[in-house]
C-alpha cells in the first residue's frame, strides 16, 4: 500500500463537537469528513486509484444515521456513492437483510463495508430500498421496463436516459428521451412513497395559470411513474438573475393559488397536532447540531406550537414542500412540480416556505434584503388575484416555522457557515414572531 501523506481534517470545530457527542454513530467523522473518508475508502480497495471525493448532500438524524451521496472519482469514471454512517446493531442487520447488490461497478463490489467505523457504502446503480434503479440503468431492462409503464409510446424504449436527482434509498428521477427527441420525466420510489405518490400524481389538473404535469403511465410492480415532460426555467434560475422578472413572482402566486383551490380527493391529511409534532423535532435537530442554540430554537418550537394550538383547523390541498425548485416558469404559466408531499393543510404553510427560502438566500448573501422583501410582495399579490381567501393573516408563524426547516440544510449541504446561518435565521425568526404577536 502507497504511503499516505498527511492530511488536514475537513471538519470545523463545530463538526467535530457533533462527532464526539454523537456516540451511537462511531462513522459519523468519517462520513462528514471527504478526506478521512477517502483515505478509508483507499484502505478498502488499495488496487484502484481513486482521486477525489466529493459530498453532495448530507441527511442526518442524530444517533439514528447518517447519510451522504459522494461523488468519487475512481480512475477516469466518476462513482455515486450511498455511504451511511450506521448504528453498528444496524449495521449488522442491514448485512443479513438486505440481500447481494446486483451490479458490478468501477469500485467493484456493489456494497462495501467499513466495520472499524461501522460505515455501509452501497456504489449506484445499486440501491436495497430502490431495486428498480439497476433496470433504468441497463438499456436493454429498461426497455423491457418502458414498454410496460409507457406502451403507447413505443419511441421511448429504446431512448437515453440522464439522471435528474438521485436520493438514495428514497427516489430517483431521470429524463426519458425518444428516438424523436420526446421527453417523459421518469420517477422511481420506495414502497413506502409510492402509493402516496401515485394518488398525488393525479389528484391536481392544469388550470388557468397554473400547469401540472399529467401522469403518462404507472408500474405498482416496480414502483415508477412517467409524467409528461414540461418546459420552462426553474424559479430558482429566475430569482437568481440580475435582473428579477417580477411578473413571473406574480404568475407563482396566482398558480399556487389555484392549486390551493382544486377540489381533490384522497391526500392525506397534515393537522394541527402534526404541525406541532414537527416543529418541535425540528427544535430539537437544531439543538444537538448546535447546543449554545438549543434553548432558543426550542423557545421558538413552543411559541408556534402554542399559536398552532390556538389556530383554527384548516385543510386545503397543499404542495408540502414548497420552494424555487419546484416551479417551472414557460411565458405567464407556472408549473409546478413534485407533488409526492401534498397533502391537506394550511395554504399559508406553502407561502411561509418560499418566503424563508428567500430569508435564508438573504442570510447567505445569494439576495438581497430589498429583493427578497419584493419578492414576496409580488407573490402575494398574486395569490390575491385568484378567488381563493388569501392566508397572509397566518404568515408569520409559516415563515418562522420555514426557517426552522431550512436552516438544516445549510448544515445538509455542507455550506462551511452553517452554524451563523443557523443562529442568523433562528434571529431571523424570532423577530418575525416578535414583529406579529
Amino acid at each position: 500500500m502507497a504511503e499516505m501523506t498527511p492530511r488536514n481534517p475537513v471538519l470545523s470545530p463545530a463538526e467535530a463537537d457533533l462527532a464526539s457527542r454523537d456516540a451511537a454513530l462511531p462513522g459519523l467523522a468519517t462520513v462528514l469528513d471527504p478526506d478521512a473518508f477517502l483515505a478509508a475508502l483507499r484502505e478498502a480497495v488499495p488496487a484502484l486509484e481513486l482521486k477525489a471525493a466529493k459530498v453532495a448532500h448530507v441527511r442526518y438524524r442524530p444517533e439514528k444515521y447518517c447519510r451522504a451521496l459522494y461523488h468519487v472519482d475512481v480512475g477516469e469514471a466518476e462513482c455515486d456513492l450511498d455511504v451511511q454512517a450506521c448504528r453498528s446493531e444496524d449495521l449488522d442487520w442491514s448485512l443479513c437483510n438486505e440481500g447481494t447488490p446486483a451490479v458490478g461497478t468501477p469500485l467493484g463490489p456493489g456494497r462495501l463495508v467499513l466495520r472499524d467505523s461501522a460505515v455501509l457504502v452501497t456504489v449506484f446503480p445499486n440501491d436495497t430500498k430502490l431495486e428498480q434503479v439497476p433496470k433504468l440503468t441497463n438499456r436493454d431492462e429498461r426497455a423491457s421496463l418502458l414498454r410496460e409503464v409507457l406502451p403507447d409510446h413505443p419511441e421511448m424504449w429504446w431512448g437515453e436516459i440522464r439522471s435528474l436527482r438521485y436520493w438514495p434509498g428514497r427516489r430517483y428521477s431521470v429524463e426519458a428521451r425518444g428516438a424523436d427527441g420526446s421527453r417523459v420525466l421518469l420517477k422511481v420510489y420506495t414502497r413506502s412513497g409510492y402509493h402516496r405518490a401515485r394518488r398525488n400524481a393525479e389528484a391536481f389538473g392544469s388550470r388557468g395559470p397554473l400547469r401540472v404535469a399529467r401522469l403518462l403511465g404507472y408500474s405498482n410492480r416496480h414502483r415508477l411513474l412517467a409524467f409528461e415532460w414540461l418546459p420552462g426555467q426553474m424559479l430558482s434560475e429566475r430569482c437568481a438573475a440580475p435582473d428579477i422578472d417580477w411578473n413571473a413572482i406574480v404568475d407563482v402566486g396566482a398558480a399556487l393559488a389555484e392549486l390551493h383551490a382544486q377540489p381533490t380527493d384522497g391526500l392525506e391529511w397534515w393537522t394541527r397536532d402534526d404541525e406541532k409534532a414537527y416543529v418541535f423535532s425540528l427544535a430539537r435537530e437544531i439543538g444537538f447540531l448546535s447546543p449554545p442554540l438549543s434553548g432558543r430554537a426550542g423557545a421558538i418550537a413552543s411559541r408556534l406550537a402554542a399559536w398552532l394550538g390556538s389556530a383554527p383547523p384548516v385543510q386545503l390541498p397543499v404542495h408540502g414542500d414548497f420552494s424555487e425548485g419546484q416551479v417551472l416558469l414557460n411565458g405567464r404559466e407556472a408549473a409546478i412540480v413534485d407533488l409526492d408531499s401534498a397533502c391537506r393543510g394550511d395554504p399559508a404553510d406553502d407561502l411561509g416556505s418560499l418566503i424563508s427560502q428567500w430569508e435564508i438566500n438573504v442570510l447567505s448573501g445569494k439576495l438581497s434584503r430589498g429583493s427578497a422583501d419584493t419578492m414576496a410582495d409580488a407573490l402575494l399579490d398574486g395569490y390575491r388575484r385568484s378567488s381563493i381567501r388569501s392566508p397572509v393573516e397566518r404568515l408569520a408563524p409559516y415563515i418562522a416555522a420555514g426557517l426552522l426547516r431550512r436552516v438544516r440544510f445549510a448544515f445538509r449541504a455542507r455550506r462551511p457557515d452553517w452554524p451563523q446561518i443557523t443562529q442568523e435565521a433562528l434571529q431571523g425568526a424570532e423577530a418575525v414572531l416578535d414583529a406579529h404577536f
